[in-house]
């Protein structure tokens, strides 16, 4: 029942509401739904297959402790069942993937978003035709709907400044003492308000051992992931205050 729901947060409310009022075809006519359900789906079994035999013996056990705690960092939802810093280090980057990534905008959902995910591919497609086809006029298209170059370079810069924004945080908590694995995951998840991250940060740990200019630094990554980084940016710029 809670992952349920946990998905469902993670969907565009105005398109939940479209359902709920009886037109639920606009669900499934979105490409961003469309690709959230689609990772998602591919995020639990590939965890269920990693985790299977180890720790979990059986088939359900594994599925249930993967779909849970994929859906709950791919929604920002934060919950756990299990310790995932005790899980093999290919299921730890894949939550990391969708730590960063999140659900959808419109949204309960931080993060990148997935409609940011999907213009990013259609960019990469459309420039790979260029490239095969000099001459020809293409455009990026979500839900058949042309996208302004400008709202695709702001959304291609957003993941840029996104992803830079948790590299900097990193290397900045490891130069006050704290281990990779814990400065990057916790850097990921307060940037996408997702909660738990690996390490000492984990599902079953806390960030009480970040040091207390580390906790500063988390800080601010939730303030600049909730709010939007531009939105930030622009509001402690002098010439914005006219």
């Amino acid at each position: 029942v809670i992952m349920v729901f946990m998905i469902l947060s993670g969907i565009h409310f105005g398109l939940l509401f479209a359902a709920f009022s009886g037109n639920g075809r606009e669900l499934w006519k979105s490409a961003v739904v469309r690709y959230y359900l689609l990772a998602l789906a591919l995020g639990i079994a590939a965890t269920t297959l990693a985790l299977h035999g180890h720790p979990f013996s059986g088939w359900a056990e594994a599925l249930r402790h993967a779909s849970f705690q994929v859906i709950s960092l791919g929604t920002s939802t934060g919950f756990a069942t299990a310790d995932s810093s005790l899980w093999p280090p290919f299921v730890m980057l894949l939550l990391i993937f969708f730590t960063i990534q999140c659900a959808c905008a419109g949204s309960t959902s931080g993060g990148i978003k997935t409609d940011r995910v999907v213009i990013f591919w259609k960019a990469i497609i459309r420039r790979i035709m260029n490239i095969q086809h000099p001459n020809a006029v293409l455009t990026v298209k979500l839900n058949k709907v042309p996208i302004q170059d400008d709202l695709v370079e702001a959304s291609l810069l957003y993941m840029v400044l996104y992803i830079g924004v948790i590299f900097a945080s990193t290397l900045l908590l490891t130069a006050l003492g704290v281990d990779t694995l814990s400065a990057f995951s916790g850097a990921a998840a307060t940037m996408g308000g997702v909660g738990p991250g690996f390490g000492t940060v984990g599902s079953m740990g806390n960030y009480s051992a970040i040091p207390d200019l580390g906790k500063w630094i988390l800080t601010a990554n939730m303030l600049l992931g909730r709010i939007e980084i531009f939105s930030i940016i622009i509001f402690f710029m002098p010439r914005s205050w006219k």
